[in-house]
């Protein structure tokens, strides 16, 4: 297992099917300081034992926000570690298990709430620490299932079938004001707001992910990223760049070369997720809910939908 803060790294691994098949995942992560910022405090996590893939964006002063990034993704790997190894029952994961999730998915929500309280915990202890917080997205990856999770704006997408679909829900002040008819797409994009998140790690005592799981499909194509990438780059250029290059670290480079090109002004980390291998046809249903079920489940089912930015 690695865990990043500086250097990108890559790693390709594959494991059998039941059916003989070979599934194959390449995955690679990279993460890069900008041209504005002194420090970097996103971290990231590619774990090819677990085929767990986490980004973070931390804030607050005094490195806080560096801290908390690197909890959140050492907590959250830790623990889904320790309960996918042991099989862990749910009266022995953080918090109340949610019925609607598998087991999987249920330690990926756990291990998120538990890495909150303890930021949580941490901010309120420590005067440097005072508002520490910080966003995570999170994939895990078996042979049936994928599990995708967030908190903030740290964003998942899907690639598939030539469209894209994110599987993450933007926890902001602007993301709610465009759901509720407020405001559009693009006066969200302009509005001083945007930043401004409704839900990190660490502000408040208790905090409820987004969790979606979905199968697998044959040449997914799966990206984590933080804002430092979707402030920059719109979700029609992030699909023509997967399109069109075929190579996951190579892709992580190409994104962070264009965020540089246009300023670079906040810490960038992103990680690509490629599958291949998968012969039998799947439709990728969503197999379960989360508060954007409904707009994936008809994504997934009727093709899935290009976003407008």
């Amino acid at each position: 297992m690695e865990i990043s803060l500086t250097s990108p790294n890559i790693a390709i691994f594959s494991f059998d099917l039941t059916d003989g098949e070979i599934l194959l995942i390449q995955a690679a992560g990279i993460t890069d300081v900008g041209l504005k910022r002194e420090g970097n405090e996103d971290a990231y996590l590619i774990d090819d034992q677990l085929w767990l893939y986490i980004v973070a964006d931390g804030m607050g002063g005094h490195l806080a926000g560096e801290v908390a990034s690197k909890v959140a993704v050492e907590l959250i790997s830790n623990t889904f570690k320790k309960w996918s190894q042991t099989k862990a029952p749910y009266e022995e994961i953080f918090g109340q298990p949610d019925a609607s999730l598998s087991l999987e998915g249920n330690y990926l929500l756990s291990g998120i709430r538990l890495a909150n309280r303890v930021i949580h915990e941490m901010a309120g202890a420590n005067e440097k620490y005072q508002g520490m917080g910080t966003t995570v997205a999170a994939l895990a990856i078996s042979s049936s299932l994928v599990v995708a999770a967030n908190v903030g704006d740290s964003r998942i997408y899907l690639a598939r079938e030539g469209q894209l679909e994110r599987l993450s829900k933007d926890h902001t002040v602007v993301s709610e004001q465009v759901e509720m008819g407020i405001m559009t797409e693009a006066e969200a994009a302009n509005s001083p707001l945007k930043h401004v998140l409704t839900k990190n790690l660490g502000s408040a005592e208790e905090v409820y992910p987004d969790v979606f799981e979905l199968e697998p499909a044959n040449n997914d194509r799966y990206i984590l990223c933080t804002d430092g990438l979707t402030d920059l780059v719109s979700d029609e250029e992030i699909l023509d760049m997967i399109m069109l290059v075929k190579n996951p670290e190579n892709l992580c480079r190409d994104f962070v070369d264009l965020v540089l090109k246009r300023g670079g002004h906040d810490n960038t980390t992103v990680i690509s997720v490629f599958l291949s291998g998968i012969e039998e046809k799947k439709d990728g249903v969503l197999k379960k809910t989360g508060t954007m079920a409904a707009d994936i489940w008809f994504g997934l089912r009727k093709g899935l939908r290009k976003i407008k930015p």
